[in-house]
């Protein structure tokens, strides 16, 4: 009676092993995946953990420096429309007086208004609220002493710093350095109300030809950085792709091997069971035969 007890006991065990191996199989099957846990394979589970973890940084380090762009991109938007106000300065300049008896005061009082105007625009255009960095980027440091000189950008998994320094196209003397104009700065003698200077005109129209020079030296400055964090953003991309292939290759179940591993395991139930049924039987004979 022991050895059928015995037997009884084994052939159970079978029977609980291969409904675990099935139930194993069946999961790996519906979720086409064969490392689902630890408990799969613990080596594997932690290296595709790995994996993803170092996907999800990369594209936290992404989202940031896409910020950055966005923010990059502004800037260089809003150069370009200071750009196309300095060419307007340009012409007023150029063509002031608007006509050979037109240089009287209330042709320099309009021209000195739509001067100025314009040149405040430029500021505005320069003036950041506290969460721009493109306006920031710009900005005078003296209308903004709290915003900082630099802002360091981590660009990749290894925690890698990129400094995006300011390009100043203000109006001011670290900017573009374009003043205010008055009557004063047209005139032979320094006066308002003296005699037009041809050259004076001339000098503010080469001074803005300058600004224009400085605005597109910075401007291509901020393209630079702009370039470099668009690498970054492309090679961080290609890693996360690859980590993300790695750990889904790592999980991936062969699909056909494991059909044919829950077959054999359903025949290994079955014969598991019904040995368990024949043993059982065979006990039952030998208790009616003792009676």
């Amino acid at each position: 009676m022991d050895g059928i007890r015995t037997a009884i006991d084994r052939a159970l065990i079978g029977a609980e092993q291969a409904k675990s191996s099935l139930d194993a199989a069946t999961k790996r099957i519906a979720t086409g995946k064969k490392i689902n846990g630890p408990a799969d394979d613990p080596v594997r589970w932690t290296s595709t953990q790995q994996g993803r973890s170092i996907d999800g940084h990369l594209q936290a380090v992404n989202s940031g420096l896409e910020s950055v762009a966005i923010s990059i991109r502004g800037a260089d938007q809003s150069m370009e429309a200071i750009e196309d106000h300095l060419d307007q300065m340009i012409e007023i300049v150029k063509l002031f007086p608007p006509y050979p008896e037109g240089d009287n005061s209330e042709e320099r009082l309009r021209m000195l208004r739509s001067f100025n105007g314009i040149r405040q625009l430029i500021d505005q255009l320069t003036i950041p609220p506290r969460d721009d960095l493109g306006q920031a980027i710009m900005a005078d440091p003296a209308a903004t002493p709290d915003v900082p000189a630099s802002w360091p950008v981590i660009v990749n998994e290894q925690g890698d710093v990129k400094t995006i320094g300011r390009q100043e196209v203000h109006t001011g003397p670290t900017g573009l350095d374009i003043p205010e104009l008055t009557e004063a700065d047209l005139t032979e003698n320094g006066q308002a109300g003296g005699p037009l200077s041809r050259q004076r005109l001339d000098d503010i129209a080469a001074n803005l030809e300058n600004a224009k020079a400085v605005l597109r030296q910075r401007r291509d400055a901020l393209g630079s950085d702009a370039a470099a964090i668009a690498r970054a953003k492309s090679s961080n991309a290609e890693t996360a792709a690859f980590y993300t292939s790695f750990a889904e290759n790592r999980e991936a179940a062969d699909i056909n091997e494991t059909a044919a591993q829950v077959t054999s395991i359903q025949l290994k139930q079955s014969l598991a069971l019904e040995s368990l049924g024949s043993i059982t039987s065979l006990r039952s004979e030998l208790v009616a035969l003792l009676k």
